[in-house]
């Protein structure tokens, strides 16, 4: 009796264990290689989200989005911000480890196409005493890399 419990306790660790390892070692797909649910230019994804935001996250939320425009900021932790340097919104795009060295190919002011999945967005209001409202609208894009440099 007391070498069956064993054994069940010895397979079950194996069984967590080969399970553990599978989920460690297993690679995440690469983004930007896949094909995207939207191709869209960096001002009509703000415009949707500035518009209506309810039917900008079912189109754009938790999927693989294309976006086009204009390099407003690099940061070299792994971000690229595009958008229009006359307007507080903004697309941040965070990097994917894969691509990480991306962002040094990238001159502020030229177009890129960026592809990632898009994670979420942060809307100003429009009440014009709010501070914050100044700030305009920032969607984000996570797991992404350069597509190709204009």
């Amino acid at each position: 009796m007391k070498r069956r419990i064993l054994l069940g306790i010895i397979a079950f660790v194996l069984v967590v264990g080969l399970v553990g390892a599978y989920f460690y070692f297993k690679q995440t797909p690469d983004i930007v290689q896949d094909k995207p649910h939207a191709a869209v230019q960096a001002k009509d994804l703000l415009a949707a989200f500035e518009q209506d935001t309810a039917a900008a996250r079912r189109q754009y939320i938790d999927k693989v989005v294309e976006v086009t425009g204009v390099v407003k900021r690099v940061d070299t932790s792994g971000a690229v911000v595009l958008g229009d340097e006359t307007s507080p919104s903004e697309v941040v795009i965070g990097l994917d480890r894969r691509h990480m060295k991306d962002y040094e190919s990238l001159k502020i002011g030229s177009v890129a196409v960026m592809q990632g999945i898009c994670s979420g967005y942060a809307k100003s209001s429009s009440d014009p005493t709010d501070l914050l409202a100044s700030l305009g609208t920032t969607v984000q894009l996570r797991s992404a890399g350069v597509k190709s440099k204009q």
